[in-house]
This record gives C-alpha cells, structure tokens and sequence, in this order.
C-alpha cells in the first residue's frame, strides 16, 4: 500500500519495519516518508484536472465533434483516440493528480463517443435491443480495465462491465411478459449471488493476491464487484415496487425470494467457513451457521439486507473501513426499503423486522455461553 493512503499507526509500523531491516543489515539508507498534500490541495488539483479536460473536450466539440456527428464510425474513431491519449497518459506515470484526473475525464468522455458512435453505426435503436452490443460494451471495458493501470480507472471499467453483463443478460432472456424497464431485475437474481461468491473468494484469497503482486488489478474488481452486488441488492429489494404500481396492484413478480433464498445460503457456507478458520468450537461454529441461515432465511424478502449482513462479515475479515461503511449504509438503505414495500402489511414487516432482531440478540447470547473464546467477545 503506497504511504499516502496508511494511517497514522500504520506508518510507524511501517518505520519500525525499516529500522528493525536496517538493523539486521537488510536494508540501507535513511527511511523516507512521502508527504501527504492537504485535501484542498488534491481538490483544487483533481479540479484543474477536469477543468482542463473540459477545454480539451470543448476545442473537439468546435473542430471534431461537430462535423463527424452525423457519421457514427467517424465519432467511434475519435473517441478511440481520447481513450488512446488517456492510456499515453497513464503509462508514462507523468504525475500530478491534476494529469490523472485529466486522462480520467478524457477517457470516459472517449468511452462514451465510442459507444455511441458504435450505436449510430449500427442503428441506434437496434443496437441497444440487441444482446450482442451490450456483450461488445462489457469486452470493452474488460480490454480497458487490463490495459489501463490506474485504480479509479479500474473501478469504473468494472463496474460498468457489470452492468453491461446485467443489460446482456435482460436481452438474451428476450420478451417476456415483464414491459420493458420491468424485466431488468431479473438477471440479477442470478448476477448479484455470483458477485457475492467472487467477494468471498477475493476476501479468502487476499493474501495469496498480495504475494503473487496482483492486488493492483484484483482490488478494484472486488471493490466495483461490492457496488455492484449492493446495488443491485436494493434494486431487488424494491422490484415489487415498480411492478405494484404498473400493473395496479397485481400479486408481487417474487424475484427478491428467489435471490433472498440463495444468499442466505451463501451467508450460511460463510459463517461455515469463518468459523473453520477462526477454529471455533462446535458449540460457538454450529449456533452461528444456524443463525446466518436463519437471518437469511428471515430476511429472503429484503436481499439488501442479506448482502449488507456479508458485507459487513467481509470488512471486518479484511478490516477494510471502505467496506465496512457501504455495509453499514446497505442495511440502513435496505431495511428502509424493506419496510416502504407495498407488497407487506406493516403488521408483517414489522414482526420481520422485530423478529431479525431478536435472532441477532439471542445468537449473541448462545454464542458468548457456548463458545467462551475471547474471539466473539
């Protein structure tokens, strides 16, 4: 982790590990530690960077943009060349968060005239119903986020090749008797599990990532694959919404059970597995498993919840703060959500609500008596 983004105590870890080296002989030099520049400074810095990128745009819009908007192919072409100038910029780490900033902004403004000049070239209309397009725009992302080393950049590649995942899903489904925007939860019910599986192979496998130097391209897929798997957790928690309201109240369409059901499978095989590595007892490892089911099970109609409850197991697994705050603002947004549905009486949500409650406090209790390690203390 580069010194910039440690915490104090970490840094004087970090000290204390280079004098104890220089001590034995294994490293030589005085120990140099990068200053950190003020938050105002990296604002008005990331700021510049935009503001630049803003007048680059602008001078394309006067001379490029304008007589190539009527050919697609033309435009497509002169967004690959942004993105070209922005992969320049990155690789020869010519510094400066104003010049990271700056290649950022040029090259999602050039990711979005190649996609929609592909998209005139072909026929707008068509290219958006078509499977294959979306396919093109997640291989897209994929090449950028392999070729292009900068983190942020990484993120947002992989959180939009989610998404465009989620759109060719909804297209290979085809019609259905969902109208429209209706039926675009419903890969989700299988996308937002499978992201949830990757974040606990990512969270067991961390350290094997960090020896093999690979946490540079792995952290920012687990960190968009999170975002994604969140979201789309509280889009499933509120899907009956929007389909109450179109259809006049007819019977909810179901597909937050279906995925309720899986992650609460998927909460259980994680507590199995903490409790095998932290090598708790039967009598504290069982109850817990038990009681992930259960909370799983008791909350299948809220998947949010569900994915915040695993958030949470996996921030504090990887003491990541990050993590462990959109865990935390998950289960707000989803018992929130939950409790707004109009599919539940308030008598039933309520009594779901209190009941998660009480399970939590009474796991509490059965674990610190049947287990006794200071661990769950």
């Amino acid at each position: 982790m580069h010194p910039d983004d440690t915490s104090r105590s970490t840094r004087r870890a970090v000290r204390k590990v280079w004098d104890d080296f220089s001590a034995r002989g294994m490293a030589s030099g005085a120990y140099t530690e990068a200053v950190r520049a003020p938050w105002a400074v990296r604002v008005l810095m990331g700021g510049a960077g935009w503001l630049g990128a803003l007048f680059f745009q602008l001078f394309l819009v006067g001379s490029v943009f304008l007589a190539a908007r009527d050919n697609g192919w033309a435009m497509a072409l002169c967004g690959a060349a942004m993105v070209a100038l922005a992969y320049v910029l990155y690789r020869r780490r010519l510094g400066g968060i104003a010049l990271e900033q700056f290649a950022l902004a040029i090259s999602l403004s050039g990711q979005g005239m190649v996609i929609l000049g592909a998209a005139k070239g072909v026929a707008f209309g068509r290219a958006l119903e078509s499977a294959g397009f979306w396919a093109g725009i997640a291989a897209f992302q994929a090449l950028l986020f392999a070729v292009v080393p900068n983190r942020l950049h990484r993120l947002l590649c992989a959180l939009t090749a989610w998404g465009a995942l989620a759109v060719t899903a909804q297209r290979l489904i085809g019609p259905s008797a969902l109208d429209g925007w209706l039926a675009y939860p419903w890969p989700l019910v299988g996308l937002v599990p499978l992201a949830c599986v990757l974040l606990i192979a990512f969270t067991n496998n961390e350290a094997q990532l960090c020896t093999a130097d690979r946490l540079d391209w792995a952290e920012p897929a687990a960190d968009a694959t999170l975002l994604f798997a969140l979201g789309g957790a509280l889009m499933l928690t509120g899907a009956d919404r929007p389909w109450l309201l179109a259809t006049g109240g007819a019977a909810p369409i179901g597909m937050h059970w279906h995925a309720g059901a899986v992650l609460a499978f998927l909460l259980a095989v994680f507590a199995a597995a903490e409790a095998r590595r932290l090598e708790l007892p039967n009598a504290a490892g069982l109850p817990a498993v038990i009681v992930a089911l259960a909370l799983g099970g008791l909350m299948a109609g809220a998947p949010a919840v569900s994915v915040g409850v695993l958030a949470l197991g996996l921030a504090l697994r990887r003491a990541s703060l990050p993590w462990l705050g959109l865990g935390v603002a998950t289960l707000l947004a989803g018992f929130t959500w939950y409790y707004s549905a109009l599919s539940w009486t308030l008598l039933a949500k309520s009594a779901t609500l209190a009941g998660a409650g009480v399970l939590v406090l009474l796991a509490r209790v059965v674990l610190l008596r049947r287990g006794g390690t200071k661990e769950l203390r």
